[in-house]
């Protein structure tokens, strides 16, 4: 139960930051450095993705190792 519970939580980070990217991609006056505006929220949201599906990985093989054991 513990594992279905940390993969759904996992799966709602990788959905926020589907959200992140597609509201961030609102018309917004492009700035001219990365880090300001709709670049900061693009990056942010695929870190948090990329992050979630780590997270789920990680997670996939610790449940595999659990049940050889």
């Amino acid at each position: 139960m513990k594992a279905l519970l940390k993969a759904i939580i996992v799966i709602i980070i990788i959905i926020g930051g589907v959200l992140i990217i597609v509201v961030g991609k609102k018309p917004f006056p492009e700035p001219e450095c990365i880090v300001c505006g709709p670049n900061l929220v693009r990056i942010l949201g695929i870190a948090e993705i990329i992050l979630g599906l780590g997270a789920l990985v990680i997670q996939g093989n610790l449940i595999e190792k659990q049940r050889n054991l």
